[in-house]
């Protein structure tokens, strides 16, 4: 393992395939570099948003989803005295007017795939250990451990896709361990939910508040059911988890006449959420990160592909364009395309999830979307981060 890559990406879930993708198709000696071995089980609700569907029709994944994996046609959201407000892709936005449910165990191997397809070199149950001392003043590549051997890989770039406990932005000091960017969720696959629909489900109850709940269709039978919320609430109100989910599934008004007879497929698991852009430093001498590692999760909704994805693409655009010219001060882009595509809107949804997140808030709203369909659009895009101005990028 002497050889040199243009890149290595550490993490081969959707930021990491995304930005393999980007580069192997122009080209570059990319290697990706994943501790697992695909197809693996991923924590993660599972929903593909309309932006996110985009971005992946974008990568020509059209086929691989069509058919395959349940479709979704909007978002329904229950207050416990609100009522129901049902908002139906796409919102008036440019985006597709669909969405999908597809396990994280499907999805990333996909992705995985196609990067492979493209020309990137992959390394599964390869585990990164660190990063290499500084050489020049650059980042020279990474520590690993293959197949019981220790294995120095080098890299001019380095990206690390590798989620909120990011091991390369630990060794580089670049995540922020603030509870305000900071969130916790459990899920686990269900059967025998009553009442499954074509509707991603989430439910503000009373009962579960400042947690939020969700219920999404996998197929007629089953879903994906979790619950979750910021640090900084269990730390002030000394919120247990798992108790959360119990509360979910057996006291709240609308979510538990759904799941009472329902019967897990798997234990509840458990995630970490860095969210809002301020938890991390995306940009740090000649490393980027991407999707969780780069706090790039949705405050309100809790989404990550989305931004993994999209942030993935123009990590990889960005190393090329600095490849290209050999001006690596290009690099300097990246962030400032991620504050100019998400910097205003995070900070609008890490303002709404803490102050506005309790039944004196969500109740009146749901209550006044459930009455007027243009307000529950309004929600709905605000949400799914899909304004009725916006090209897709």
């Amino acid at each position: 393992m002497k050889e040199r890559y243009d890149a290595i990406i550490v993490g081969a879930g959707p930021g990491g395939s995304s930005t393999a993708c980007a580069l192997a198709a122009r080209g570059f000696h990319v290697l990706l570099v994943d501790r697992e071995t695909f197809p693996r089980d991923k924590t993660c609700g599972d929903g593909i948003a309309p932006r996110a569907v985009h971005a992946l029709y974008r990568l020509d994944l059209r086929e691989e989803l069509q058919g395959r994996f349940k479709r979704t046609e909007g978002i329904r959201f229950y207050a416990t005295r609100g009522g129901l407000t049902e908002v139906r892709y796409p919102m008036g936005s440019r985006y597709p007017d669909h969405g999908y449910v597809v396990p994280r165990r499907d999805l990333d191997h996909i992705l995985l795939e196609r990067a492979r397809s493209l020309g990137a070199e992959v390394m599964q149950g390869c585990r990164v250990t660190g990063v290499l001392p500084l050489r020049g003043g650059r980042v020279p590549g990474v520590a690993a451990e293959y197949r019981g051997e220790k294995l120095e890989l080098e890299g001019r770039f380095i990206v690390g896709a590798d989620g909120p406990s990011s091991l390369i932005g630990k060794e580089l000091g670049l995540l922020r361990d603030d509870p305000l960017y900071l969130g916790v969720s459990v899920r686990c696959y269900m059967t025998g939910v009553r009442g499954i629909s074509d509707f991603l489900e989430i439910y503000p109850e009373d009962a579960i508040s400042p947690s939020c709940g969700w219920i999404f269709p996998v197929d007629d039978t089953t879903a994906n059911v979790g619950v979750g919320f910021m640090l900084y609430a269990r730390r002030k109100r000394k919120i247990n988890l798992n108790r959360v989910f119990e509360d979910f599934t057996l006291r709240t008004r609308h979510a538990a006449a759904k799941l009472r007879e329902a019967e897990p497929l798997d234990r509840l698991r458990g995630a970490q959420l860095r969210v809002g852009l301020g938890g991390a430093v995306s940009r740090h001498l000649n490393v980027l990160l991407v999707g969780d590692a780069a706090s790039l999760t949705n405050p309100i909704s809790g989404e990550g592909i989305t931004y993994a994805l999209e942030s993935g693409r123009w990590a990889g655009e960005t190393l090329a364009a600095a490849m290209h010219s050999g001006d690596e001060d290009i690099l300097d882009n990246y962030p400032r395309i991620l504050d100019w595509y998400y910097r205003r809107y995070f900070y609008l949804g890490t303002l709404a999830i803490r102050y506005g997140n309790n039944p004196y808030f969500v109740n009146p709203l749901l209550f006044t979307t459930s009455r007027i369909p243009q307000l529950g659009d309004k929600m709905g895009r605000f949400l799914m981060n899909c304004r009725r101005s916006d090209y897709p990028p």
